[in-house]
């Protein structure tokens, strides 16, 4: 896979603002955020790179001798990396109950064991700080090629049935639309990491912002329930004839 594959974006540089930048991969017919085929690659992501609850702090960037020795390292040794560690992973799956499988994300369907393997893929290329580098462009070669690894594992997760509460709609699901995908969920946390710099609040904000929006959304649920019984106990009364 190459950069190629990822841009649908004017002039090759990418927007300043996340509102601009999900514009423009909207247009170019990038499944929206809220995509179960979004929603899996977001999932996945985090669990890899132990971002364990929605608020949980970004793991820091990895040191620059780490970006080097990323970047420098061949197509064959990448090959080499994916292979052995892909092999191994399905005489894991085979050897297990998957229903035994610790797992989490929001649909709690990604077994966990899935870290273990992409840890152990990125020591065959001698990276030991799981992390992107949040301070350069979200397709800047170390970031991408990052994403491209993650990305491999995710493939590799959903080809095995490892996501499968995902209703991953076919016509989303390629490459070059989840390296897109990829690419907006990392601008979207550098930009939640710059305004985190500015307003060392603003994170908690957030997330009291998102709980109380959850629990108007289960009152509103709650009372559509009762309007709904209320309503067939209504009709059931005008019905019945024992009420004639």
């Amino acid at each position: 896979m190459t950069s190629s594959s990822v841009q649908p974006l004017k002039n090759g540089s990418l927007p300043t603002t996340n509102a601009s930048l999900n514009a423009q991969l909207t247009t170019s017919g990038t499944p929206a955020a809220y995509s179960a085929f979004a929603r899996s690659i977001h999932d996945f992501a985090r669990i890899l790179l132990g971002i364990d609850a929605a608020h949980s702090p970004l793991p820091v960037s990895p040191s620059q001798s780490q970006l080097s020795s990323f970047s420098k390292s061949s197509c064959a040794e990448a090959l080499a990396a994916s292979q052995a560690i892909f092999t191994r992973f399905r005489s894991y799956l085979s050897e297990c109950n998957p229903s035994d499988l610790e797992v989490g994300g929001r649909l709690k369907c990604i077994p966990l064991i899935c870290r273990r393997f992409f840890a152990d893929h990125l020591a065959a290329r001698d990276v030991h700080h799981i992390s992107f580098a949040w301070e350069e462009a979200p397709d800047s070669p170390y970031n991408f090629s990052f994403a491209s690894v993650i990305l491999e594992h995710w493939a590799f997760a959903k080809n095995n049935s490892l996501l499968h509460k995902y209703a991953i709609c076919p016509t989303d699901d390629s490459i070059p639309n989840a390296h897109k995908v990829l690419l907006r969920w990392i601008h979207g946390r550098q930009c939640e990491l710059r305004r985190g710099s500015r307003d060392p609040q603003w994170r908690q904000a957030k997330a009291d912002r998102e709980k109380r929006s959850k629990r108007c959304k289960r009152v509103r649920l709650s009372l559509s329930a009762l309007i709904n019984t209320h309503t067939e106990l209504s009709s059931f009364v005008l019905i019945s004839p024992a009420f004639s």
